[in-house]
């Protein structure tokens, strides 16, 4: 008896300590393992048009190191979790080399995937949150060959009426690997649905047609670029309706439906690529049109713009082929529809900071803007000032030449003596602290002093700049703190020492601002402009608090997100000063925002970070 409990022991240990793996789940990809001595493991994946993807669960890992080949993939540092939802990098010292990694488990059971999950199931539990929303009606518009429904997400303020608004089309995951192109859709739902003035305004002016998974089935099967029997979908929009896939056939009937009531203005076809850097593809104006040509680097160049992880030289061309969504579109609708691939990475920018969720959620974001603004939306707290309504006396010349200006045209003159000028204003807004940033042309004739004066609380001031660089993209001039509803005025004239550049200028509302009439603020405590400004890494802030006080000091990106809150206590009376490092958070370049909070007021002043 008990020699038979014995072996039953032994037995179980084997059980127990045995490590094993599968990918029965939900985007599970795992083809076959193999081993011989149980430390070191080949893996490989279930291939379509090549290998990538694969997602699998080990089980029996607690305190063993094992380590891991991938025969057939490509990636770099994969990522891996306990619990299947928070997913981290590997570190280079456990993932070395591409296709491999090696660790000493903590728990139990862990999940290895190429990059974070955005399974079908995920998604289900997204969608019934973005539900919720009064702003968001989503529907099916059909169903696979394997039964899983193509969704789609209609997003508008319904009670403005629909005739006047714009049309915008963004649809992703045509191929399953590409997983950051879902975050990257999850982004711009989470700034659509943001309580927010400019989101409020692009709601009222835009139904936006959204669909997060192209591919359903392929998603959920776990393949890499192809659905389940191995069709590449984003080459299957120029068959004829009998031999298409399922999915692009109700996707393309649907913007055909779309389209017959009003012809969809921007188009964006979301995916992710293995190159370490983001990009457009830009379709040739020998493929295309040379007016199609410029607006495509229009477009890009704004939604770029406030992207700390995407530079120009990310852009990449093709000849545009009628198999593509955008040939299609192309076919279909000629240069109506501004059609662009947009690609995020899996691994790395080309700035060399690392891809998370996070910083793929400002994709979503600046698309979001990106988009408005090239739409030539302007709010009342995100204000569009293009040249055509500026007012401008003398002899500016106005041209459409080049690919970097905003909208139709630009204007510029010629060096001077400050006899012609050009005054950009906005309505009457309330009061608040305001960033302005300029747009220009770059030329080698331009000046390298163009003077914006600046008029706000009946003051000047006057910011010079090299119109030489930083061309087709926002330039932040100054914060402005405007102490009451009133306007602000942007001036340019020819007194420089080249051609001046007036092609377009932005005003951001950024928060209340605590005026020089608020004797309760002044009293309570005094926030001084950080030092040095702009800084490279660290920068200086001081306040002076008239009492005891509870104190928050908090650190913001421009899109509003909390980078760091660098006080949170209470303080005595007095001088304070607190240093800020930027490479604690390994931050970009940009503009960033510090708040001081007390018991019962605020203020924030804006910095910038140049590297």
């Amino acid at each position: 008896m008990k020699l038979k409990i014995l072996i039953y022991i032994l037995l179980n240990t084997v059980i127990l300590a045995q490590i094993t793996f599968d990918a029965n789940f939900d985007s599970g990809n795992l083809a076959s393992v193999s081993t011989t001595d149980s430390i070191s493991y080949t893996v490989k994946s279930v291939e379509d048009i090549g290998g990538r993807w694969f997602y699998f669960r080990i089980s029996g890992v607690k305190d063993k190191l094992i380590k891991v080949t991938i025969t057939n993939s490509d990636v770099n540092r994969p990522m891996y979790s306990y619990n299947n939802l928070d997913f981290v990098r590997f570190s280079e010292t456990e993932s070395p080399k591409v296709n491999y990694f090696e660790k000493l488990f903590e728990n139990d059971t862990v999940f290895v995937a190429y990059y974070t999950p955005y399974s079908y199931n995920y998604l289900q539990e997204r969608l019934a949150e973005w539900g919720n929303s009064e702003f968001v009606k989503i529907d099916t518009l059909g169903f696979t060959e394997h039964n899983f429904p193509v969704q789609e997400i209609v997003l508008t303020d319904s009670s403005v009426p629909d005739e006047n608004k714009l049309r915008v089309w963004i649809h992703s995951r045509t191929h399953p690997s590409e997983t950051p192109s879902s975050w990257h859709f999850d982004g711009i739902m989470q700034e659509l649905l943001k309580n927010d003035e400019a989101i409020d305004y692009y709601r009222k002016n835009i139904i936006f047609y959204l669909y997060p998974f192209n591919n359903p089935e392929g998603v959920y099967y776990g393949r890499s670029r192809t659905n389940y029997y191995g069709v590449d979908q984003e080459r299957d929009w120029n068959f004829p309706d009998n031999e298409t896939t399922s999915a692009v056939l109700l996707l393309k009937n649907r913007m055909k439906q779309i389209n017959d009531e009003k012809v969809i203005s921007v188009a964006l076809n979301l995916h992710s690529q293995a190159a370490p850097y983001p990009t457009f593809w830009i379709h040739t104006a020998s493929s295309t049109s040379a007016y199609f040509y410029r607006r495509e680097y229009q477009f890009t160049n704004l939604a770029i713009s406030d992207l700390p992880y995407f530079i120009k030289s990310d852009y990449r061309e093709s000849n545009l082929q009628s198999y593509f969504p955008e040939g299609f579109m192309w076919s279909n609708y000629g240069d109506e529809i501004l059609a662009l691939t947009y690609e995020t990475p899996y691994d790395q920018y080309s700035n060399g900071e690392w891809v998370t969720n996070e910083n793929l959620f400002q994709f979503g974001a600046t698309t979001v803007y990106g988009i408005a603004e090239f739409l030539e939306l302007s709010s009342s707290q995100r204000i569009i000032l293009d040249n055509n309504s500026a007012q401008a006396s003398g002899f500016w010349n106005s041209t459409d030449s080049g690919k970097d200006f905003y909208g139709n045209d630009f204007y510029y003159i010629n060096s001077g003596f400050g006899d012609n000028k050009i005054t950009f204003q906005t309505e009457i807004i309330e009061s608040g602290i305001y960033d302005v940033y300029a747009w220009w042309t770059s030329n080698s004739a331009n000046a390298t002093n163009a003077k914006f004066v600046i008029g706000s609380n009946g003051n000047e001031n006057i910011i010079e700049k090299s119109q030489q660089t930083k061309g087709g993209q926002w330039n932040l001039l100054s914060n402005v703190e405007l102490f009451d509803t009133s306007k602000i005025e942007i001036t340019l004239t020819d007194e420089a020492n080249g051609t001046v550049v007036a092609d377009a200028i932005r005003v951001i509302y950024r928060g209340p601002v605590v005026g020089v009439k608020d004797n309760q603020i002044a009293e309570t405590f005094e926030l001084f402009q950080n030092y040095p400004n702009p800084f490279n890494p660290t920068t200086t802030i001081k306040f002076k608090l008239k009492n005891a006080e509870n104190v928050k000091l908090n650190i913001f990106n421009s899109l509003g997100q909390l980078v760091e809150t660098l006080v949170n206590d209470n303080l005595g009376k007095g001088n304070h000063e607190v240093i800020f490092s930027s490479n604690k958070n390994n931050l970009s370049s940009g503009i960033y925002y510090y708040q001081l909070i007390t018991d019962t007021y605020s203020q924030t002043k804006g910095m910038i970070l140049l590297k």
